[in-house]
């Protein structure tokens, strides 16, 4: 299984649940060219805004229906499990880093100012490896 996790782009700076910014438009985009062609069989998302509009763009070419993760880190690991052999996870800073320790992979951390990472996890039942690049938009 292949699981894909990446933090949500570039938000407005204000409200309580901002939309993307251009920029974060832009980085959707990007996400969903290249991911187009990478079989993923399920997207997931958090309640936010957010991750749902960096999801969009890859969820309509793919015409998949992204579904909502757990926020218990357990309970969403089995939901990631139980969906398809790629997944794409779009999360938080502070959810991203949890949900692929809970997978089985190592540490890592995303600064709050981070919007570019972009981790590839492999799980078998043996053991998990991780893939981490960032992913960069133009300007």
């Amino acid at each position: 299984m292949f699981v894909i996790l990446i933090r949500h782009a570039e938000r407005e700076p204000a409200g309580t649940d901002p939309s993307l910014s251009a920029s974060g438009r832009r980085r959707a985009k990007l996400l969903a060219d290249m991911l187009a062609d990478a079989g993923i069989g399920a997207i997931f998302t958090s309640k936010f805004k957010r991750t749902k509009e960096t999801a969009a763009p890859i969820a309509q070419r793919l015409n998949l229906a992204p579904a909502r993760i757990d926020d218990n880190v357990s309970t969403a690991a089995q939901q990631v499990r139980a969906a398809a052999d790629r997944v794409l996870v779009v999360g938080h800073s502070d959810t991203v880093p949890e949900l692929i320790a809970e997978l089985g992979g190592p540490q890592v951390t995303i600064p709050d100012t981070a919007f570019d990472r972009f981790f590839v996890l492999r799980v078998d039942p043996a053991s998990a490896e991780l893939l981490s690049m960032k992913y960069v938009s133009a300007p």
